[in-house]
């Protein structure tokens, strides 16, 4: 980064640390209503922080991957479901800039435009005049209650007898969100399911999946980090930022709450003076430290890949997603230590520390951060094997 782009950055990380207080006051709230508050959404959009990836000529800020990173790591620190919606709102962003002049247009033309990409529908596409007819569900719409657009992905016929994912870009007044997100964990991300019912799309606004994530059709004048990182990469390392972050909020809770207390059915009359929460805290400290540094590590590749002329490798492009699916890990299996190490208390739904491992379960449980499928693929790429993946 130049000087320039640090002051930048660091300004975006301080507007979302100084949101974190006010995060932290409702997230019971966000967890029961199952979406954000009204309130949280107004203050992201005022902060600037729903606009990172959406370009300058459109109103936003066009900012880089890292400081999308740290952004939701700190928003993470106050409430896991905020942070893992701004990540979302701000990749499909980046998704809106590779879409086919049209439809990028209409969106960004808009004002304060939101959308979010649901790949995984049932249903089906029907060739009509001008465009298609669809029909389906689709599963897992973050930041469902939140957003002015969907960008519902089915098969299509790809002239060759087979079929390709595409994308079909809609307003979100013409589906229906389902009530269907009760969940224990990442409770307030709202990520319903969409359905579409005898609805037409034009042609102006689909797009195939696989041009999407190429970046083939990004404006030439966005340049750098994110625009011309590798998407599904960039994809998968910052919608994971909010496992760091919410490790990092255990290690603060959990030594907040240790100060004043004992160990019941022992002779610690100080839970800082047992040799065993330093065990444990300094066991959960060093696998959150790991996590930072491989998280961190990915999204200075990522950064690097962006600057380069040509395509990053395969083993590297894998070996990142196994980094990120690591990092996830890692961070749950810190949250579960703190977890395991807080007593009954910890259990009150009024304790931040429970509601953060089911968040941290919640995201390793991602097919994206599923770390033997991950694993598997890097050791065959390792070997010279192609990836057994349907997106590198």
């Amino acid at each position: 980064m130049n000087r320039g782009e640090e002051m930048a950055h660091d300004d975006l990380v301080e507007r979302a640390a100084g949101l974190v207080p006010r995060l932290r006051e409702r997230a019971q709230e966000t967890e029961k209503l199952r979406r954000l508050p009204d309130e949280t959404f107004r203050e992201l959009r005022a902060s600037g922080l729903l606009d990172l990836f959406r370009p300058r000529r459109h109103g936003g800020l066009q900012a880089r991957l890292r400081t999308a990173f740290d952004v939701a790591t700190q928003l993470a620190r106050g409430c896991g479901s905020t942070s893992w919606i701004v990540g979302q709102l701000n990749l499909a962003m980046w998704s809106v800039c590779a879409l086919p002049e049209g439809a990028r247009e209409e969106i960004l033309g808009q004002p304060d435009s939101s959308i979010i990409f649901a790949l995984l529908g049932r249903g089906s596409a029907k060739r009509v005049a001008g465009g298609y007819q669809i029909n389906g569900v689709w599963p897992f719409c973050s930041g469902s209650r939140h957003v002015t657009w969907f960008g519902l992905g089915l098969p299509v016929e790809d002239g060759s007898g087979g079929a390709a994912p595409a994308y079909f870009i809609v307003p979100a007044s013409a589906v229906e969100i389902l009530d269907d997100w009760h969940v224990s964990g990442l409770c307030g991300t709202s990520s319903n399911s969409t359905a579409a019912h005898d609805l037409f799309v034009p042609d102006r606004r689909v797009a195939p999946v696989s041009t999407v994530f190429s970046g083939d059709m990004i404006s030439p004048d966005l340049t750098g980090s994110p625009y011309r990182c590798p998407m599904v990469q960039g994809i998968v390392v910052l919608a994971a930022s909010c496992a760091l972050g919410m490790a990092q909020a255990a290690l603060e809770v959990f030594k907040a709450q240790t100060e004043g207390r004992g160990i019941s059915f022992t002779l610690y009359a100080k839970k800082a003076e047992a040799p065993v929460t330093h065990l444990l805290l300094a066991e959960a400290a060093m696998k959150v430290r790991a996590a930072d540094l491989l998280f961190h590590a990915a999204v200075e590749e990522l950064e690097r890949g962006a600057q380069g002329a040509g395509a990053m490798d395969v083993e590297l492009l894998i070996r990142i997603r196994t980094e990120a699916a690591s990092a996830v890990h890692l961070c749950r299996e810190a949250v579960d230590i703190l977890f395991g190490a807080s007593g009954g208390s910890s259990l009150a739904l009024s304790n931040p520390i429970q509601r953060i491992a089911r968040d941290a379960r919640a995201i390793c449980q991602h097919a994206a951060y599923c770390l033997p499928t991950n694993l598997e693929a890097y050791g065959r790429v390792m070997l010279g094997l192609p990836p057994n993946l349907p997106f590198v």
